[in-house]
């Protein structure tokens, strides 16, 4: 008969009790870290990459916290991703900011691959008042000029898109028909922004950019806005404090009138999930 001491056994049950703490904190972080895991199905239709949402009927999820729909589908050799966006917010946000959807092939949340479509708007793109089409008439010749080159530069970004990686230091800019197998559209239909993209799962000749998976695999995606600049609040202050507009009033600074508080930005779009692919 083996006889065990009471210190023994009390060892042993401390060492028990740490290790079902550890475990309990481990399970704890993985369920709380607000990685989502979600499924994509087999692709067994055509999916026309248009900007419409007539393909994905039956195939969205919608996240309440973001106020988006997703929609995941594959085959052997592409992966196919549908965003809606309702809030009027979230749509401002993709256009005037831009949007970047991310890969992480070995299925984490690393920023691996990155594809940025629409690029938002560029830096000395933002124009005077006077040329946005629908607010004060232009005036003269000048006031034209600047919008036909506000135009033709709206245009251009969403006639191109931009290629982060697989090298943290390596980004390419290009017209979207030179992005050899990958394919994306966003419109606006019904009130709703719709982005759809078609990226090939593996490199080739053919497809140079891709996310370096196989369909079966587990894979991380990230989706996101680029973060939104606070404004400057002396800019608020000149704008609030002429004549016409006044503090609080039309062109002012918007219910900072008293204390001066900054205004409330917007919450950036970010969602991570781990996605597994199907397989035929």
């Amino acid at each position: 008969m083996i006889t065990i001491s009471k210190g023994f056994k009390r060892i042993f049950t401390d060492r028990l009790t740490a290790l079902f703490f550890i475990l309990f904190f481990l399970t704890f972080c993985m369920v709380g870290c607000g990685t989502l895991e979600l499924n994509s199905d087999w692709r067994d239709r055509e999916i026309i990459v248009d900007g419409s949402n007539d393909d994905w009927l039956g195939n969205m999820m919608y996240f309440e916290k973001e106020y988006v729909s997703l929609g995941l589908l594959n085959d052997e050799n592409f992966i196919y991703i549908c965003l809606i966006a309702e809030d009027q917010m979230i749509r401002n946000q993709v256009m005037g900011q831009g949007f970047t959807l991310w890969f992480d092939p070995d299925g984490g949340k690393k920023k691996t691959f990155g594809i940025k479509f629409p690029l938002g708007m560029q830096p000395g793109e933002r124009q005077d008042r006077r040329t946005r089409p629908g607010s004060i008439p232009m005036k003269d010749r000048k006031d034209q000029e600047n919008l036909e080159m506000l135009r033709q530069a709206r245009m251009k970004r969403m006639a191109e898109l931009e290629i982060l990686g697989p090298r943290k230091e390596k980004s390419v800019r290009m017209p979207i028909e030179k992005a050899k197998g990958i394919y994306v559209n966003v419109k606006f239909s019904s009130g709703m922004l719709v982005y759809e993209i078609k990226v090939p799962l593996e490199p080739s000749e053919e497809c140079p950019y891709a996310v370096g998976t196989m369909a079966g695999s587990l894979v991380g995606i990230g989706l996101e806005t680029s973060k939104v600049k606070r404004p400057s609040m002396r800019r608020g202050m000149s704008g609030g404090m002429g004549g016409r507009g006044g503090a609080g009033g039309r062109g002012g600074m918007g219910g900072m009138r008293g204390g001066g508080m900054r205004p409330q930005m917007p919450k950036q779009l970010k969602i991570w999930a781990v996605i597994q692919l199907a397989s035929k």
